[in-house]
């Protein structure tokens, strides 16, 4: 993993960790909205902060930074 992409994480809340984590995993919305036990819309503007944050526009993006 490279370093700006180490900084770039270390910019997201442990939510957002957490979300990211289970979108890499390949979970979906519905799904990861259960196991937080929050609303599907909030995973969802979750996920665009995050994307935001990242600078990456999609889930692939998302798992190459994240996993490499």
């Amino acid at each position: 993993m490279k370093l700006t992409s180490i900084r770039n994480i270390n910019k997201l809340s442990p939510r957002e960790k957490e979300v990211a984590m289970y979108i890499v995993d390949g979970e979906k919305t519905s799904i990861i909205s259960k196991k937080l036990g929050i609303k599907s819309n909030t995973v969802s503007t979750i996920k665009s902060r995050l994307f935001m944050k990242l600078g990456v526009d999609s889930v692939v993006g998302l798992y190459k930074m994240i996993k490499g």
